[in-house]
């Protein structure tokens, strides 16, 4: 009750913000959508439908090898998708096993309770750490099964702390956690929830997929022309102002800087940051621009296949409190990754550093020395690549044991 009525006064605030803010009324218009896109479902006995939530992209993409499988084990199966954010939804268009792709509506029992006697799932599987309170309820009311997938925990969370606000009674709703690691379960055990299996990470199994599926890119190809390159993943302002300190026209690699945001203000920002010449993706010409050391990737999609063309990477956002982007893209092509200082909650950064494949960084002094070693050192390089890339063979398979455990109850 407290929850809802707190929900509802953000909610309200939110409208009023999206009034002057075009970000947020987008954002708010989206749900607009959801009635027309389950208008035609039709969830008739011989389906087997499973909503799968996820937050954003990088949720989604994790999934995926998940859903692919049990699609092949459960021919039948009709995946509805929604998402919380813009850039899942845009990602997940060209998903074919998908019944329906859609927005998750508001967290509200009416409008819950409409989408769920609309869709009639067999199961919910939430993808990570989403755990919205009235949704969870209304499924669990409903009868329908909810599993957590790929969930991870930590002791700052507000489920472990003394003002939890009932939060530990929604997590109990939930019929299975099938979680990342050992230290996941012990936290779940503090607060007396024992249906948890550790069952690996999903990332693990769809980076070695996108690796082994990868087939080239004939732009790619001819905008990156060798693999004499250092790409700055998912950068931020506070990367770049580290990184680019080293950026100048005698560099020995070329620099591709593929940004979080892509937004002309954000562009513009990086812009005026870079200290030579430089082309972008966008407005790119060969005869013009083909000899610059620096290019800027202001186009999503490409990054997980970029990675392949570098000598070295940096994965952004471990610099200032954005988090840490996905290091395992970049890790699973078998070279050396460089991180910010901020990574101390993600298992995989830290133990990649303990192995030696990932090296963090604070200042610019840092990166300079780190940046002329592996410049000047083959066998370095090859050797923290060999050490990402096997840690990345050895984590795969989370996807089969979760399909494995999930077949018990999909019937």
């Amino acid at each position: 009750m407290i929850y809802s009525l707190f929900y509802e006064f953000c909610l309200k605030i939110t409208w009023i913000f999206g009034l002057f803010v075009p970000k947020i009324k987008k954002f708010l218009n989206s749900r607009n959508r959801i009635s027309s896109d389950i208008l035609h479902l039709n969830n008739s006995k011989n389906n087997f439908i499973i909503w799968v939530h996820c937050s954003s992209m990088g949720e989604f993409e994790q999934i995926k090898p998940l859903l692919k499988r049990i699609k092949k084990s459960k021919p039948i199966t009709e995946f509805v998708i929604t998402f919380f954010s813009e850039s899942g939804f845009s990602s997940a268009k060209k998903f074919s096993d998908a019944k329906v792709i859609t927005y998750l509506p508001f967290d509200r029992k009416k409008e819950l309770n409409h989408f769920i006697n609309k869709i009639k799932p067999n199961a919910l599987l939430l993808v990570k750490n989403e755990f919205w309170p009235n949704l969870i309820k209304c499924v669990h009311q409903a009868d329908i099964k909810i599993f957590s997938i790929s969930s991870t925990f930590r002791k700052s969370q507000v489920f472990f702390n003394f003002f939890s606000f009932g939060m530990v009674s929604v997590l109990k709703k939930i019929n299975y956690f099938l979680v990342v690691n050992e230290n996941d379960k012990l936290l779940l055990k503090t607060l007396n929830i024992s249906n948890v299996e550790v069952t690996g990470d999903t990332r693990f199994d769809r980076v070695l997929e996108n690796y082994n599926s990868y087939t080239n890119d004939k732009t790619i190809t001819k905008f990156l022309k060798n693999s004499n390159n250092f790409i700055i993943g998912s950068g931020w302002m506070e990367d770049y102002k580290i990184l680019l300190s080293c950026c100048n026209n005698n560099t020995p690699l070329n620099w591709i800087i593929a940004p979080h945001k892509i937004d002309s203000k954000s562009i513009s920002d990086l812009e005026k940051l870079i200290p030579i010449d430089y082309a972008k993706w966008s407005t790119f010409n060969f005869e013009s621009d083909f000899n610059k050391k620096v290019l800027i990737v202001d186009k999503i999609g490409y990054l997980s296949s970029l990675y392949k063309f570098s000598k070295f990477a940096y994965v952004g956002g471990g610099m200032g409190n954005k988090g840490l982007h996905n290091t395992l893209e970049a890790a699973v092509y078998g070279i050396p990754v460089i991180i910010g200082k901020n990574f101390h909650r993600y298992p995989e950064a830290i133990e990649m550093q303990k192995l030696g494949g990932i090296l963090s960084i604070s200042t610019k002094k840092e990166f300079k020395n780190i940046w002329e070693k592996l410049i000047s050192n083959e066998k370095k390089c090859l050797k923290m690549g060999k050490t990402n890339f096997d840690f990345i063979r050895r984590s795969v398979g989370s996807s089969d044991k979760i399909i494995s455990y999930l077949n018990k109850y999909l019937v």
